[in-house]
């Protein structure tokens, strides 16, 4: 989008504005637009924050987490995960959803009845995670609603259909999960956590079952910097005397390199990409290594684990998280790796499949896609 494209956008919708609202109230808005809205973005870390994560956004309402079954989820069963957080130096408590592949909910059905003993069915389940012999998907959503968003539950039946074990999470200020402002540093330890209590299941097991960590918009910049830096977290946060284990792959759907890019990229920066002072008010804040407490710089995260394999998603109709991020982080990833590290790949759907942002759960290929490579890392 160039400033020349911009300004024919801008013109228009003035001009539409100028017969319907008048002069007085159009020149409101443009003033609006061009001083009030760019000093607002320069210097309010609140409004950047509430942008990028949008967790004032919670829909649908009255979610019962207690029981995913009312979510349309069967086979599954709600976790808190309760800890001290040293990132807000708090009690903080985390909701999960584990869910059972279809195989093991099928011989498992009976077991979930209204008059069934919650606390045994725990503990089965607990131990069906332990000693899985299928994949388990540890699953980090994008901003705004809650684990129990409509295409965050199809995605969930698609993990159950491929008879996986689901793990989905809430970060702080989502769901039902502590009511914190959450900042980045806030999120990945969310997730450390969660993939901690993970990994402390699955040790009671025989052996370690496979593991992939599947991240989708915000989420692929949260769970690249969880397992980009997982050894220096499991020292600093958990302390830890060896850091946790990498998971045997990390799938991203819909994924930027980093949120200034995103923010230069996104639809509705066509209204002030025009303006001479875009850079400076609009990304610089984003790129302020000293200041900015959410760069979610997955480039760069992901640069440092050159042995964890990568599956990148995206659709080119993606008007959220443009295609061009998600090619531009597998360009710069790949540049990062030599002929002898874990491989980077991409698959990239087509505008006329209309999969847009959320719903490349949908997509045929699917199956065959996150198959082979869950296959392929699986040992």
């Amino acid at each position: 989008m160039t400033k020349s494209q911009g300004v024919l956008i801008c013109v228009p919708l003035y001009t539409i504005s100028v017969l319907f609202l008048g002069a007085s109230i159009t020149a409101g808005l443009f003033v609006f637009q061009v001083a009030v809205v760019p000093l607002i973005f320069k210097y309010s870390r609140t409004f950047r924050r509430g942008l990028v994560f949008a967790n004032f956004v919670q829909w649908p309402l009255g979610i019962d987490y207690e029981d995913p079954s009312a979510s349309g989820i069967e086979g599954g069963r709600n976790i808190s995960i309760e800890y001290t957080s040293k990132v807000d130096n708090c009690p903080v408590k985390i909701g999960v959803w584990h869910i059972l592949p279809k195989n093991t909910y099928e011989r498992m059905k009976g077991s979930f009845d209204q008059s069934s003993d919650k606390e045994q069915l725990s503990a089965s389940m607990d131990r069906e995670l332990a000693n899985s012999k299928t994949p388990i998907i540890m699953y980090c959503h994008g901003n705004s609603n809650s684990r129990a968003a409509s295409h965050r539950i199809r995605l969930y039946k698609f993990f159950q259909q491929m008879d996986f074990h689901t793990i989905a999470f809430d970060y702080r200020g989502y769901g039902d999960s502590t009511s914190l402002t959450p900042t980045e540093a806030g999120v990945v330890e969310d997730s450390l956590m969660v993939y901690e209590w993970l990994e402390l299941a699955l040790a009671s097991g025989e052996r370690r079952p496979p593991v992939f960590v599947w991240g989708h918009s915000l989420g692929t910049g949260i769970s690249s910097h969880l397992l980009g830096n997982l050894n220096e977290l499991s020292v600093h946060l958990l302390e830890r005397s060896a850091p946790l284990p990498q998971p045997n792959g990390l799938i991203l759907e819909a994924p930027f390199n980093n949120i200034a890019d995103e923010v230069a990229e996104h639809p509705l920066t066509k209204l002030v990409k025009w303006l001479p002072y875009f850079e400076h008010t609009f990304v610089a804040p984003f790129r302020d290594e000293a200041t900015c407490e959410h760069r979610f710089r997955s480039d760069r995260h992901l640069a440092r684990v050159p042995s964890l394999p990568l599956l990148i998603l995206h659709a080119r109709d993606d008007v959220i998280v443009p295609y061009v991020l998600g090619h531009r982080l597998y360009k710069s990833v790949l540049e990062s790796r030599s002929e002898r590290d874990a491989p980077v790949k991409i698959h990239a759907y087509d505008k006329k499949e209309n999969l847009g942002h959320k719903w490349i759960c949908s997509a045929p290929d699917l199956p065959q896609v996150v198959g082979d490579f869950v296959k392929e890392h699986q040992k």
